[in-house]
């Protein structure tokens, strides 16, 4: 009888199981923070007034988008394709060059990398 263990099946089964529940929960706050975008107008200062922008509406699109993609062993959470949004709505790019769409992203980071030192397998 063979007793001898595969660490290495080990170690890979367990790092691809990490990488999924981290991704997961990397999509889940990136949808919900998407979520809370679409309520909110982009708008942009210009001689000191405040302007919003009616063709860039928000129309929570980014949410529905948001995928995770296998690339190679990796998993990588996307905001879809250009092709995946109707003709001047609220893509992705707008979310992340706000403030507050670049805080929410730095925070869920932060977040996911507590959620992984406290996954139990």
């Amino acid at each position: 009888m063979n007793n001898n263990l595969d660490i290495k099946a080990i170690s890979e089964q367990l790092a691809k199981d990490v990488t999924d529940r981290v991704a997961n929960f990397i999509e889940i706050q990136t949808k919900a923070e998407a979520q809370k975008a679409s309520g909110r107008q982009k708008t942009f200062k210009a001689h000191g007034k405040t302007y919003t922008y009616a063709r860039y509406s928000n129309t929570g699109q980014l949410a529905r988008n948001l995928k995770i993609d296998k690339k190679g062993k990796y998993k990588v959470v996307h905001d879809g394709r250009r092709s995946d949004y109707s003709d001047g709505t609220y893509h992705g790019m707008y979310f992340l060059v706000e403030k507050r769409g670049e805080s929410a992203i730095k925070k869920i980071l932060k977040d996911a990398k507590s959620y992984t030192e406290s996954t139990k397998l």
